[in-house]
C-alpha cells in the first residue's frame, strides 16, 4: 500500500466520558471535573484506503486528557480490529494515528499523543442510536440510557448532531489504567473523515 494514498472512510462513532451529560467538552469548557477520559469507537461502514476496502472494521480509542481537551493533550491508546488483513491494519493505524494527515489529523494533530497500537477482538453491536462494544475482559462502551429533554447535542468530528444519552457501560482495565464512569455522559453520531482536508 501506498503510504500516500487517498483515503475515505465513514459510519457509525459513539463515545462515553467521566464528565455529567451534556460534557461541556462539546461546547469549548473545560471537563466536568477538570479531566476527561472515557471510550471511543468508530464503525467504518464504509471505506478505503488507495486500493484497501476497510468496510465493516472496527476502532477504538481509550483517552485520558488532563486539563480543557481543545489545548491539552490527550493520552491515547488505540484497538484495531483484529479481523482486519496486515493492509487493512496498517491503512487504519496511519489513518488513526494521524501519519497521513487529512481531517482527523488537521483538527487533532497537535492534541493527539498516541501511546500504544494493537489489535483486539472487538465486539460490536449497533442498534439505531444504541450502541455497544466490547473488549472481552478489558474494555466496554455501551450508549444506552436516552435523556430526550436534552435533546441533539454536535459531535465536533465532524459538526454534525449527535444523540446525547447515558453511557450504561464505560470502563477499562488493562493492569495499569482503570476507569469505571458508567452513567455519565455518552454521545453517538455519524462521521465521514477523508484524506483531503
Amino acid at each position: 500500500m501506498n503510504a500516500t494514498a487517498s483515503w475515505t472512510i465513514s459510519g457509525l462513532y459513539f463515545e462515553a466520558c467521566n464528565c455529567e451529560l451534556v460534557c461541556p467538552c462539546y461546547s469549548a469548557q473545560p471537563p466536568t471535573y477538570g479531566f476527561c477520559e472515557g471510550n471511543c469507537a468508530w464503525h467504518v461502514k464504509q471505506g478505503r484506503c488507495g486500493d484497501v476496502p476497510l468496510d465493516g472494521l472496527n476502532v477504538i480509542m481509550v483517552q485520558r486528557c488532563d486539563g480543557l481537551m481543545r489545548e491539552t493533550q490527550w493520552q491515547c491508546w488505540f484497538y484495531i480490529d483484529d479481523r482486519a488483513t496486515k493492509e487493512q491494519f496498517e491503512a487504519l493505524k496511519r489513518i488513526f494515528t494521524l501519519t497521513d494527515g487529512g481531517h482527523l489529523a488537521k483538527i487533532f494533530g497537535k492534541l493527539w499523543a498516541v501511546q500504544r497500537v494493537e489489535r483486539a477482538t472487538i465486539e460490536m453491536k449497533l442498534d439505531g442510536w444504541q450502541h455497544r462494544a466490547s473488549i472481552l475482559g478489558k474494555l466496554g462502551l455501551a450508549v444506552g440510557l436516552l435523556k430526550p429533554e436534552v435533546g441533539p447535542t454536535l459531535c465536533r468530528l465532524p459538526n454534525v448532531p449527535g444523540v446525547a444519552a447515558l453511557a450504561e457501560e464505560d470502563w477499562f482495565d488493562d493492569g495499569m489504567m482503570k476507569f469505571d464512569h458508567k452513567s455519565k455522559n455518552a454521545l453517538t453520531t455519524t462521521f465521514e473523515y477523508h484524506s483531503d482536508q
